[in-house]
């Protein structure tokens, strides 16, 4: 039964990457304007939708992941948020800065058919108003160059993290899970496109150092061919 659920879910995601939304003028227009505040929606949803699913399957694999909480840590529209929440039980927080993302991927969460598993939430990762101890899995891709105090960003996975629970901070990568010829192409474009942040200090060991600064004491760094880094962080 709850594969029957999962792959209605995914079927629904499907067609939400592609805004085959039903005719309805008032909604349609209300979604354009979040399309145009959300930019990012159309690499999201477009280039990068392939990568996301295989990532999820990956995290669920790699980590044992069932039941439970889970938060991303500016997730914008709530692509992979939403993937993951397909492929576990867990409920998944989808939390970003942007208000304009959050209300945006409300909707694409509604129409995924994910409603109370996904829950966006507008909020600063260096001060998310999460309790302690509070998720079971913590994951973000490509968010950490982005924050301007890379160590209490690592403070704060930590204190909202339970203990026994992982976190996986990434960036830059696309999982091991993706089609080799998908990925080739995304690894070109982001070889090409990607100009960091002033101040990032550049992926790998960068990560571990901002780990050791923020006194985390259990991680380990996992890199993936040509780009991609990972740091998985326990409790």
């Amino acid at each position: 039964m709850r594969n029957r659920i999962r792959s209605i879910a995914l079927a629904a995601i499907c067609a939400t990457f592609v805004f085959q939304f039903a005719p309805s003028a008032p909604a349609d227009d209300y979604i354009e304007m979040l399309k145009e505040k959300v930019p990012f929606h159309r690499t999201m949803f477009g280039s990068r939708a392939p990568m996301y699913d295989p990532l999820a399957r990956q995290m669920v694999q790699e980590y044992d992941l069932d039941e439970g909480v889970a938060v991303e840590i500016g997730g914008n529209a709530g692509a992979l948020s939403m993937a993951l929440a397909v492929h576990t039980d867990m409920t998944v927080y989808n939390l970003d800065i942007d208000p304009w993302a959050i209300r945006l991927c409300g909707v694409m969460v509604d129409e995924a058919g994910l409603t109370g598993r996904v829950i966006p939430l507008e909020a600063d990762a260096l001060d998310m108003p999460l309790r302690d101890n509070f998720a079971d899995f913590i994951f973000s891709r490509a968010v950490i160059p982005f924050v301007p105090d890379q160590v209490q960003f690592m403070r704060e996975v930590y204190r909202v993290l339970k203990p026994g629970g992982v976190a996986y901070v990434g960036h830059g990568g696309f999982g091991t899970m993706l089609d080799p010829e998908i990925r080739q192409r995304l690894v070109e474009n982001r070889l090409t496109d990607w100009e960091p942040p002033e101040g990032w200090d550049g992926p790998g060991e960068g990560m571990v150092d901002l780990a050791r600064e923020a006194g985390i004491e259990q991680h380990r760094l996992i890199t993936e061919p040509d780009v991609g880094w990972w740091l998985e962080i326990r409790k």
